[in-house]
């Protein structure tokens, strides 16, 4: 089980802010069209439709962690290394530059196509190619600005895939998506396939296992230099493999661990070659994760702003929905009947700037941000 230290809130502790590790979470979040905003002093949230007014300072000390709540203002006043809290600061409200030609001052819909004969939501459904081309064009008309190619489920307990079997599966998909003028992902764990993907033109490499396989983040070096225009990477959080990461996840506090952990990663691709412009994140909700650890993820998602990159959240259709309606009802739902879950978890992180949606039921979230937008 996880062995989680839950953050202690409290006055200013007397150690100054970055005299240990401290960590910076963006809390009263307004609009910032909100005409009210002109009262206070509101930071944008990464350039975004999000704007904060206090910050939650989360510091190591040797009994746990601490939380004190203030203002920027506060802050850069109350901190041993004012450097680190610009630096902080900067990486939290400055614009985003476009990702995959994408504006990332509004929220983006990533649709899931999985030709895979055993995903936990759709597997079997796109198996064919021309199943899995249907699909995307479909999810392009409803309203999705990326389409996810995957040809390994990476659901609990999957097995993995033959390379030559995954890019069998993909690579037709990839194409033909591509040439219909659509912004593709190829969503794979294996430089192999990487290299396919890119090669059949797809823009962006959406990794579930973070770059770890080797030659991966050299992989996308050398692709952004021969074509900077086709070649981004998501580098997503993962505690262990498919086969084995729900046996016995463990963090300290997850939304802090992992934030550490896909900091090191952005360093990572960063050294091989691919610009922080190129690169985004997913805390990997649903990997590796318990249930508790997931609603952190949730309550945290303005946190992962400070790593200065576009962030992609796949909240849709995850257990932990079902697992929290069982305590709560004693019946867990089947995956596609997950979508009332789906859509709430969603909203909760737009809500918190988080610029990407990576989602199965693409109308019904596309109506449910239209009217959050509203």
């Amino acid at each position: 089980m996880s062995q989680r230290i839950t953050p202690i809130y409290q006055a200013a502790p007397g150690v100054p802010p970055f005299s240990v590790p401290t960590w910076l979470r963006p809390v009263g979040l307004m609009r910032a069209s909100d005409p009210a905003t002109q009262a206070i002093d509101l930071w944008p949230l990464a350039g975004g439709w999000i704007g904060f007014s206090q910050l939650d300072v989360v510091m190591r000390l040797e009994g746990g962690l601490s939380v004190w709540r203030t203002t920027p203002k506060a802050l850069l006043e109350a901190a041993a290394d004012k450097a680190a809290a610009e630096s902080w600061l900067e990486r939290l409200s400055a614009p985003r530059g476009d990702f995959a030609g994408l504006a990332m001052d509004r929220p983006h819909l990533m649709g899931v196509v999985n030709a895979t004969p055993d995903s936990f939501s759709d597997g079997g459904r796109h198996l064919a190619a021309s199943d899995a081309i249907s699909a995307g064009r479909q999810m392009a008309h409803d309203g999705a600005r990326i389409l996810d190619i995957g040809g390994e489920s990476t659901r609990p307990g999957a097995e993995p895939v033959a390379a030559d079997e995954e890019k069998r599966r993909i690579l037709p998909v990839i194409e033909q998506l591509v040439s219909d003028g659509h912004i593709v992902s190829a969503d794979t764990r294996h430089t192999d396939v990487m290299a396919a993907a890119l090669d059949s033109g797809a823009h962006i490499i959406n990794d579930v296992g973070g770059f770890a396989d080797e030659g991966a983040p050299a992989l996308l070096g050398r692709a952004y230099a021969a074509n900077p225009d086709k070649a981004f990477a998501i580098t997503m959080h993962m505690q262990g493999a498919p086969q084995t990461m729900q046996a016995n996840p463990s963090y300290d506090f997850a939304p802090l661990d992992i934030y550490d952990w896909l900091a090191e990663r952005v360093t990572t691709l960063e050294a091989a070659g691919l610009p922080r412009t190129h690169i985004a994140i997913d805390p990997g909700f649903g990997f590796g994760k318990t249930v508790q650890d997931n609603i952190d993820l949730i309550a945290w998602a303005s946190l992962f702003h400070g790593l200065g990159v576009p962030v992609l959240y796949g909240v849709s259709r995850k257990s932990t929905i079902a697992k929290v309606m069982q305590s709560e009802t004693g019946i867990a739902p089947e995956a596609a009947d997950r979508l009332a879950g789906s859509l709430s978890l969603g909203v909760r992180v737009i809500d918190q700037g988080i610029q990407m949606l990576r989602i199965h039921d693409v109308p019904e979230t596309r109506q449910a941000l239209t009217l959050f937008n509203r």
